[in-house]
């Protein structure tokens, strides 16, 4: 039962997460977006082939084939890990300057295959994108990693913001001044008037901020650049408090599996783990994933598909083209409690198909 009235919460003071995260690398900096933070990493690779998991956002792409760079995929197996006996044939094949790996929804841990990297040719530079492990950096850092880049606003209410952390010079100069992007402007106005429409319910609100977020994401989508983070996002991480991030994100994947597990109409991809403090979204596989994707959008419960993938990866690797036609992420993080996730679970678990 949701409780009401009695004593404030307390707001404990922010715990420097961002600031103790620059202490790992010699050279950071915070940009507009994750794939500016690639960006910049993209810049100190002179020329060649970057392998990429097949299983990635197009935008994780961009950024390298700006720079010059020649993209080729390597097979993930069935659970996300890498498939490393094709990955050893593409690094034979391709003899890759870079190769970019990701812990996914930080269920996935990079150490071995890195470990592995380095073995065939420890000039390799390795990067690894921790967007979705956001969180976890401090717990999983590796040494062997050469570059650390993560968008930002994909776990916190900021309006833009990415990270790069990294043993590899960067030219910060090649970074502009975004603030007046509409790609930041216009997220500003969207968050605000999503803020009004939490109380408003006003669907006139529900529509303007999602005009706005339209225009934002066609503004990075049409005119690449690279910038640095904007004042406000940088004021909004200075002040966040990322152990109660992780304490609702934790218990809220935890509890959410609990009430949904059972269901016959779906698969719960990874089960809570001890080693995952916070989860960046529950993955589900579902077999009529459009259908159950508009029926939980009736309810009220907006599941994102991640990612649209290029034909080639999907041709590449079977599982990734599993993935994008038939997964869900279903949002577990801090802007929830107990009964929000209760009543989530709710919503999934009456879908019938």
């Amino acid at each position: 039962m949701r409780e009401y009235g009695s004593e404030f919460e307390i707001e404990f003071a922010r715990d420097c997460y961002f600031d103790n995260l620059c202490k790992l690398m010699p050279y950071t900096a915070f940009t507009r977006s994750g794939r500016e933070a690639i960006g910049l990493i993209a810049h100190t690779i002179k020329s060649g082939v970057v392998l990429m998991p097949a299983y990635c956002c197009w935008s994780m792409e961009l950024p390298f084939e700006q720079a010059g760079l020649r993209i080729e995929y390597y097979k993930l197996n069935k659970d996300l890990t890498v498939n490393q006996d094709f990955l050893i044939e593409q690094i034979s094949t391709h003899k890759p300057a870079a190769v970019l790996v990701m812990n996914y929804f930080g269920f996935v841990p990079t150490h071995d295959v890195i470990s592995l990297i380095k073995k065939v040719d420890e000039n390799i530079i390795i990067i690894e994108d921790f967007t979705q492990s956001l969180f976890g950096l401090e717990d999983n850092f590796n040494p062997c990693v050469d570059a650390y880049v993560a968008s930002i606003r994909k776990s916190v209410s900021v309006p833009d913001g990415g990270v790069v952390l990294t043993k590899l010079p960067i030219d910060t100069s090649l970074l502009k001044n975004g603030d007046t992007t509409l790609f930041v402007t216009e997220h500003i106005k969207a968050g605000k008037k999503k803020t009004q429409y939490r109380y408003t319910a006003n669907t006139g609100d529900k529509q303007t901020f999602r005009e706005l977020q339209s225009v934002a994401g066609k503004d990075i989508k049409e005119h690449y650049g690279l910038f640095h983070i904007s004042e406000e996002a940088k004021s909004i991480i200075q002040h966040i408090i990322v152990e109660n991030i992780k304490c609702a994100r934790y218990h809220n994947y935890l509890n959410l599996y609990n009430y949904i597990s059972q269901d016959p109409n779906l698969r719960i991809l990874f089960p809570p783990s001890e080693k995952n403090k916070a989860p960046f979204m529950m993955i589900i596989c579902v077999d009529k994933r459009n259908e159950f994707q508009s029926a939980l959008a009736k309810e009220g419960v907006y599941a994102q598909v991640l990612w649209p993938l290029t034909e080639t990866a999907k041709t590449i690797c079977p599982n990734s083209k599993y993935m994008e036609e038939h997964m869900l992420a279903i949002p577990i993080d801090q802007r929830y409690f107990f009964d929000d996730i209760k009543e989530i679970a709710e919503r999934i678990n009456s879908i019938s198909l």
